[in-house]
């Protein structure tokens, strides 16, 4: 009985080495919403998010949405923008892009033009930039932008599918560059590679 035993050992030892190496094995990859560098721009990864701004913007047809009642199931990126601004300028058509590439189902990009114009500048520039994919919407009275203390455009916030900020991007950035992509999977769990349905 003692033989066979001690015969077995062997394989036990095997079979335990397997299960610990199974076991200590790391994850490929952690997705971690942090403050990060990006070309054009730094986003800020907050420590303790806090509900998006309940204040309201207004759409094209001067109907009046809180923010708040937009973020779940889907994320939100909320972009604060002037039609003047040269950084605006150039990332807005990459923005209009990515929303193309994702369904608002998963993820709505939501520009809040800032111009003392308003939503009539607003629909100009889509004309001449061909913006197809974006909403037309203002920050009219600046309310939302005060709430999140937006200072120079443009400004993108992170909203989560809780409504929760998780960060700003300070800058103008290619909305479809390889480190943008990663940034919207780590903060927003939002993959560009989804069929747009909406």
């Amino acid at each position: 009985m003692i033989f066979i035993k001690l015969r077995c050992l062997p394989t036990i030892l095997v079979g335990l080495v397997a299960i610990s190496s199974t076991v200590v094995a790391a994850p490929q990859s952690i997705e971690v919403c942090e403050s990060r560098a990006l070309d054009g721009g730094v986003f800020r990864a907050y420590a303790n998010p806090k509900p998006v701004s309940s204040q309201a913007f207004t759409t094209n047809g001067g109907k009046k949405i809180n923010l708040d009642s937009l973020p779940g199931p889907r994320a939100l990126l909320v972009n604060f923008w002037t039609t003047w601004c040269t950084p605006c300028i150039k990332e807005m058509p990459s923005m209009d892009r990515l929303q193309g590439r994702i369904s608002r189902d998963q993820l709505l990009i939501l520009p809040l033009v800032r111009d003392g114009k308003g939503l009539s500048e607003a629909i100009r520039f889509y004309r001449t930039h061909e913006i197809i994919n974006l909403p037309v919407a203002a920050d009219r009275f600046g309310k939302i932008s005060h709430d999140h203390h937006i200072g120079p455009v443009p400004q993108t916030l992170f909203v989560d599918q809780q409504g929760l900020v998780k960060g700003l991007l300070i800058g103008g950035v290619d909305w479809e560059s390889e480190s943008v992509l990663e940034l919207l999977d780590d903060c927003l769990d939002v993959k560009a590679d989804q069929n747009p349905s909406g």
